[in-house]
């Protein structure tokens, strides 16, 4: 019978063991997943505050480019508002100096839209 109390107390003994062994092991998962927590929030503090800055600076570019943009075609629409100007006055000016050859060119671009359009149909 003293084998059997033994036995029976090791393992008791074992068994009392393991289970402090295993209250170790799930008291460190524990501490080690709060840590990984606190990292895994810096990080994304980390990343957010980066991306934030990334995303003013791509909007501040982007409002920089449309701004360049707009001011280009400001100088391109003055630029065709004159030349259409130039050709206003430079017809204005043919017509008024040969009335019967603008009349004459007039009729046969006329002529020459008509056959073009028909022959399209």
């Amino acid at each position: 019978m003293d084998g059997d109390k033994r036995t029976a107390q090791a393992k008791a003994d074992l068994s009392e063991s393991l289970g402090k062994d295993l209250d170790a092991l799930r008291a460190e998962v524990a501490r080690l997943t709060e840590q990984l927590s606190a990292y895994v929030d810096a990080e994304k503090s980390s990343w957010s505050k980066f991306l934030s800055k990334e995303a003013k600076h791509a909007r501040q570019v982007l409002d920089d480019k449309v701004n360049e943009a707009g001011a280009k075609a400001s100088e391109l629409r003055g630029a065709a508002q004159e030349q259409a100007s130039d050709l206003q006055k430079a017809t204005l000016d043919y017509i008024t100096r040969k009335p019967l050859q603008s009349v004459a060119l007039a009729a046969g671009i006329g002529l020459i839209l008509g056959l073009w359009s028909k022959g399209r149909s």
